[in-house]
């Protein structure tokens, strides 16, 4: 499957870097790889998240990675997999 990642996924990778960078540069570098490393996985095994409560859909799923979200969408028809948002458990879902 190939894997997509929307502009709003980057931009909630993008500010989380920053945000750890403030921080600690070192672990804003190994958490992206670590967020990359899950996402890359997603190509050949598109199921291992669970179905995401707030959706109750088959077709959207997530993968917890410490305390973000990775919130994905499989669309079987084309053989893509959507990164949708990737982001703090703590926040909302659209």
């Amino acid at each position: 499957m190939k894997v997509f990642i929307s502009s709003n996924a980057k931009l909630d990778l993008s500010e989380t870097v920053k945000y750890i960078a403030d921080d600690n540069p070192g672990a804003a570098r190994d958490w992206l790889k670590d967020i990359e490393d899950s996402i890359k996985k997603l190509a050949s095994f598109p199921n291992p998240g669970r179905i995401v409560p707030e959706y109750s859909d088959d077709h959207i799923r997530e993968i917890i990675k410490g305390q973000h979200r990775i919130v994905y969408r499989i669309n079987l028809d084309d053989e893509t997999i959507y990164i949708i948002a990737v982001h703090h458990s703590k926040r909302h879902l659209p």
